[in-house]
């Protein structure tokens, strides 16, 4: 039987974080008293996804990532899609870039978050390609959607993924890009040193062989839920409730515009809260 637990002791899915029970993982180091070998997580990151490890590269979490993409186009006028990941304006906001929110034609650069990690949409346009000189495509919440650019993408797309959302795992830090040689080649020279830590390096191969069975978990309590309750439809990992079901107050969310946001458990786990 599930018992009512006080607040700091319910499932939080307030975050972007999902909880799979299925999911047993062991990420102890096993010597963590060396600097992390970073060609490997690119030899690992371009085996996977069948990627030179050229037009690959990685960051301390993607919000690092993408502060350093962001800083190459310092001189250019960017648009950002919105709604959109706070720090996207945040950081044009701390290097004093001339940025617009909206989709501005008039613009260089253009950031979007597809799908979007606050309405669930795919706000993605194909007919933007021949309209900006790069296209930053924030897919954080890629595995969790139909589509993706990554097996087709245009030489102006800069395509960012990270492990915090498909895995659940943003405590690990750990994100990364694909984009052609000479933009990686400019990231590389303003990475961290290391980017990455001893757990990823030697867990990588492992988590991404994870993500297929992990992803159609989360996938089947979203179906779930949005087949049985009034839902906005998302393409993210997360649910968006039109209701407060009854099932909410066994748990942590969040609520915006009238929607409450509850990110995705195994199916197991949600039907204890029933």
């Amino acid at each position: 039987m599930f018992i009512r637990k006080p607040w700091y002791n319910k499932l939080n899915l307030s975050n972007n974080v999902c909880y799979d029970s299925q999911l047993k993982l062991n990420l102890v180091s096993s010597n963590p008293f060396r600097y992390p070998d970073e060609t490997r997580v690119y030899d690992t990151l371009s085996r996977y996804y069948d990627v030179p490890p050229t037009n690959i590269a990685v960051g301390f979490g993607l919000s690092e990532l993408i502060h350093r993409i962001l800083r190459l186009f310092k001189d250019k006028k960017i648009s950002v899609v919105t709604p959109t990941w706070l720090m996207a304006t945040g950081y044009c906001e701390v290097e004093g870039i001339n940025y617009v929110e909206g989709v501005d034609f008039s613009a260089d650069i253009l950031y979007v978050a597809s799908p979007n990690g606050q309405s669930g949409r795919k706000d993605f346009d194909p007919d933007w390609l021949d309209k900006f000189e790069y296209i930053i495509l924030d897919e954080a919440y890629g595995d969790f959607s139909d589509e993706s650019w990554l097996n087709n993408r245009p030489n102006n797309v800069i395509l960012c993924k990270s492990l915090s959302k498909s895995l659940a795992l943003p405590g690990i830090r750990f994100g990364w890009c694909f984009a052609e040689e000479d933009i990686i080649f400019q990231l590389q020279q303003t990475r961290p040193s290391p980017p990455i830590s001893t757990v990823v390096e030697e867990h990588l191969e492992t988590l991404l062989g994870f993500l297929p069975d992990h992803i159609d978990r989360m996938l089947e309590t979203r179906d779930h839920i949005e087949s049985r309750y009034a839902c906005h439809k998302s393409y993210g990992n997360f649910v968006l409730l039109k209701n407060k079901e009854s099932f909410l107050d066994k748990v942590l969310y969040r609520t915006f515009g009238g929607v409450h946001r509850m990110s995705l458990t195994d199916l197991s786990t949600f039907k204890k809260l029933l």
